[in-house]
């Protein structure tokens, strides 16, 4: 009870204190856009691919707090997330109920308090998201599964499938399941009723697993024909072809979910793991995030479980059932699974897999006879988890040390979904570093502070290759930004190692020798103003004549703009750059090409500005500028990607 306790403070408490994530406001609106409107397309949003209704409590909740007068953002944020501490609870329930029938309550209790104290499991638990509903509905699905094999019934065969729908509704990979749960009449043999009255139970699970998914969807778009819907996976895509008035049997937005689910998953996805990228993920993904993001001895002693329930393999069907479905979702997820940007797709097995080693424990007969070493792992772990009270999305075991360079481990939402923006300038004050410069587009003089997945290349993974390569930070801000100290040298350093540009034979093109240059002496600073909406592609080119080198930069002050360099091809290789970044080139002697492109506003009515500034450093330049349209899209630089200007990759389909 003091694991659970502490378990769900923590959620509450995360709810509470943290910002939005990257997602959560996405579930949000294409759930409340539903239960507002009935509208249920996916394509006006790029990240409505795969959302789902069973945020649906959240934003009941929500709005029903806006209707009763509460105005406070913090507070509202709070109340949207107090749902999925409610599936925390459900999972540590579900986990109980599930083991104490087949293993007993020992191994019940054992199986509680490693997932009460498994940070992955709470962290989820304070999020609006689905992976916690995901994961309590697929722990109540095998317990009903497990129940109803053991004693056959029509109240059990109801649950079984009210929990399987309920799993349907919250992620577009719970058909998996079905291969999960197939086995089931294998493992459990004998006392089975007969096959008519099996047939009228299965029939009853998927009427009722039918209803719930129908439901939460609101009724809507049932019967639809098929062929109306534009399909992007080649499965969908060929039963329209095949059979285009086929009315839809479920909601259509639930085949649209599945559809570009299996369309974007089989996309590239910027999949960091040690340190390294894999667009299409890489097997030992998910097995190197349970060796870290465990809690180091529930970790060593989960591996002592398993280790023992192999002996319960041979006779116990619920411990046949369990392993069946985490090593048939651990080999999908591996290898055929190319999103690879979380723990969070693989967390319904973690409670799976606690229930399946406390058994282990509990059944070899080395719980009663450790009992010491149990509680000191369970000790251990809560002081792990205590260092992350409040932001346990962000946690890595003991192992992982120092703490600076965890993200040469581990990256994307394992520590970073965004988590900390909110406060990270609270943070920062609180410690002193008020001077620091935040998010900078690339290394400066000075006192800079990084985002971690920017820094690890989550986004763009040559961003910050050099930072990666040649420095080391000196400290951490939450977990999620690191900083480090520059000076004048390493900044020359990384200016010749990776912004140095010689001139080019095409720069007679775009800056001929007619065009007229000012002089400029060393340390000037020359002013950029726009006020003229632009059109697509408007920007400019900047002609740089040095007969020396210079370093030459451009800061933004007001607005967003691409900087960047006139390349082979007449475009604009260019760098996105937001208010107060700045973007430094070293220039060898001779004639240079640089680039503006200027962004148009979202919302054209909006008044246009934008300001910068031209930097000159170390030696003097002559400047000229001309206008220029750039029509073809640009082509980004390594690098390109601001962490502040852009958002991380929409995720697949779950």
């Amino acid at each position: 009870m003091a694991a659970v306790a502490f378990a769900l403070a923590n959620a509450t408490w995360a709810a509470w204190s943290q910002g939005w994530t990257y997602d959560e406001p996405v579930h949000l609106a294409w759930t409340e856009r539903m239960v507002d409107t009935g509208v249920t397309e996916r394509t006006s949003v790029q990240r409505f691919n795969s959302k789902t209704p069973a945020t649906l409590p959240n934003v009941l909740l929500r709005k029903a707090a806006r209707a009763a007068g509460v105005q406070d953002e913090r507070t509202l944020r709070f109340l949207a997330r107090l749902p999925s501490v409610g599936w925390l609870a459900l999972i540590l329930a579900g986990v109980f109920a599930l083991a104490r029938p087949a293993f007993g309550r020992e191994a019940a209790m054992l199986a509680a308090i490693a997932t009460a104290l498994d940070p992955n499991v709470v962290a989820h638990g304070s999020l609006a998201t689905v992976d916690e509903a995901y994961a309590a509905t697929v722990v109540a699905t095998v317990a009903c599964a497990a129940a109803y094999a053991r004693l056959p019934s029509w109240r059990r065969a109801a649950a079984f499938g009210l929990a399987f729908g309920l799993a349907l509704v919250v992620k577009f990979s719970a058909p998996f399941l079905l291969a999960g749960l197939a086995v089931v009449p294998f493992v459990f043999r004998g006392g089975w009723p007969p096959t008519r009255r099996v047939a009228g139970h299965l029939l009853g699970m998927a009427a009722v697993a039918w209803l719930v998914v129908a439901s939460w969807y609101l009724f809507l778009e049932i019967g639809r024909p098929v062929g109306e819907v534009a399909w992007r996976s080649a499965p969908l895509q060929s039963l329209a072809a095949a059979v285009p008035r086929l009315p839809a049997p479920v909601p259509a937005a639930y085949l649209t979910g599945i559809d570009r689910s299996l369309a974007d998953e089989r996309g590239e996805w910027g999949t960091v793991i040690l340190g390294r990228r894999y667009p299409q993920g890489v097997w030992f993904y998910f097995a190197v995030l349970w060796l870290v993001k465990t809690p180091l001895l529930i970790l060593v002693t989960q591996v002592a479980g398993y280790a023992a329930a192999a002996r319960l393999l041979a006779g116990h069907p619920v411990a046949r059932l369990l392993a069946w479905n985490l090593a048939l979702h651990l080999a999908y997820f591996s290898f055929g699974f190319h999103a690879q940007i979380g723990y969070r797709f693989v967390l319904m097995l973690v409670p799976l897999g606690y229930v399946l080693a406390a058994a282990g424990l509990v059944q070899a007969g080395l719980a009663p006879r450790r009992s010491r070493l149990l509680m000191a792992a369970a000790v251990v772990a809560l002081a792990e988890n205590a260092a992350y009270f409040g932001n346990p999305l962000a946690f890595t075991n003991a192992a992982v040390w120092p703490k600076r360079l965890a993200y040469r481990v581990v990256a994307d939402s394992n520590i970073d979904w965004g988590q900390s923006r909110e406060r990270i300038g609270k943070t920062i004050a609180r410690a002193g570093a008020g001077h620091t410069i935040l998010e900078p587009l690339h290394v400066l003089p000075g006192h800079n502070t990084l985002r971690l997945n920017a820094l690890a290349g989550v986004f763009d993974f040559e961003q910050h290759r050099w930072v990666r390569e040649h420095l080391r930070p000196g400290g951490h801000f939450d977990h999620t930004y690191l900083w480090y100290e520059v000076d004048n040298e390493t900044f020359d350093r990384f200016l010749a190692d990776t912004r140095r540009l010689r001139p080019e034979p095409w720069v007679a093109g775009p800056c001929p020798p007619e065009v007229p240059l000012e002089h400029q002496p060393p340390g000037a600073r020359v002013r950029f103003a726009i006020d003229t909406p632009p059109s697509a592609g408007d920007g400019w080119v900047i002609c740089v004549e040095t007969r020396r080198g210079v370093d030459f930069g451009f800061r933004a002050v007001k607005g967003v703009i691409r900087f960047g360099r006139i390349d082979g091809s007449g475009g604009c290789a260019a760098e996105t750059m937001v208010d107060g970044q700045v973007s430094w080139y070293r220039l060898d002697p001779g004639r240079h090409a640089l680039c503006l492109v200027e962004i148009p506003n979202r919302r054209a009515w909006l008044p246009y500005s934008f300001e910068g500034t031209w930097l000159v450093r170390g030696r003097s330049a002559t400047l000229g500028l001309r206008r220029r349209s750039f029509s073809a899209p640009t082509p980004p630089l390594p690098g390109s990607t601001s962490p502040r200007s852009s958002s991380p990759p929409p995720p697949p389909g779950d």
